[in-house]
């Protein structure tokens, strides 16, 4: 981990993500997963076996096999569809509420006074691309695992495979979209906890933060390691790697935004 770079007068505490918040999202995503890989492993099943013979003497069954494997994607479309938005705006909730109380307790225990805040434009606006965003990438699951589900089916009947060989290539498939589940919901805990913290901080009149690599990566970012302990504007952002970007906005970004209060640090943007 980068050294600390000195704490500047009136910098309060980053708001951190939470594990319960992105545990709890990993887990509803897994469910969703769970549960449509062991129908499509249950309807598979039945239609492999019902077609083995056709399989094994070259009848290539794939055009009824791809019908109803883009059948079954459809069912599974529709229910992602349906599930997404409220697991979105459930899952946003919760970061909103979490940076709120974060923020809110920064701020008592850097000046002694509690404030109170109201939504604004800006957090609204927070909230809602949060939830579309979300919604996106919930949906974007299931059109992944579909698209890859059914090029595995389809090599499988082309080469006369078994159906052991085929479900356990499904298992490795069924693995990477776990995976990819996890991915979401770290990356989306991080970025989403950040953006929600930055827009209440900015409600408050903060304008200013350091930012601060939190070193919790296996491969961090030099550029990111570089950048630990800058100050920069809370509504602009810190020019790294060509772009204007803030901390745990990039995939995989464990960093983090410590607000200074206004008028009490006179260091300037970095």
């Amino acid at each position: 981990m980068p050294a600390r770079a000195p704490k500047a007068r009136g910098e309060m505490r980053p708001a951190r993500p939470s594990a319960t918040a992105r545990i709890s999202y990993q887990r509803s995503l897994e469910r969703l997963i769970d549960e449509m890989h062991r129908s499509t492993i249950y309807w598979l099943t039945a239609a492999y076996r019902k077609r083995e013979s056709e399989i094994a003497t070259d009848a290539s069954p794939a055009r009824a096999l791809g019908d109803e494997l883009r059948k079954r994607a459809t069912q599974w479309r529709k229910m992602f569809a349906e599930k997404a938005p409220d697991l979105a705006d459930y899952f946003t909730g919760k970061i909103d509420r979490h940076a709120m109380n974060a923020v809110r307790q920064s701020v008592v225990s850097a000046t002694g006074m509690a404030v109170t805040m109201k939504d604004t434009i800006l957090t609204n606006t927070v909230m809602q691309a949060t939830v579309q965003e979300n919604v996106s990438l919930i949906k974007s699951i299931q059109s992944e695992y579909a698209t890859e589900v059914e090029g595995l089916v389809m090599r499988s009947v082309a080469a006369g495979r078994d159906l052991k060989t085929l479900t356990d290539e499904l298992q490795e498939r069924y693995a990477v979209t776990r995976r990819r589940a996890k991915l979401i919901a770290n990356d989306q805990n991080n970025k989403a906890t950040a953006q929600m913290a930055r827009a209440r901080q900015l409600s408050l009149g903060v304008t200013k933060a350091r930012w601060m690599h939190t070193g919790g990566g296996k491969t961090p970012r030099p550029s990111h390691v570089h950048a630990n302990g800058k100050v920069f504007d809370l509504a602009k952002g810190l020019f790294i790697d060509g772009k204007w970007t803030f901390p745990g906005e990039e995939i995989n970004c464990g960093c983090v935004a410590a607000p200074i209060i206004p008028g009490v640090d006179d260091e300037e943007d970095e």
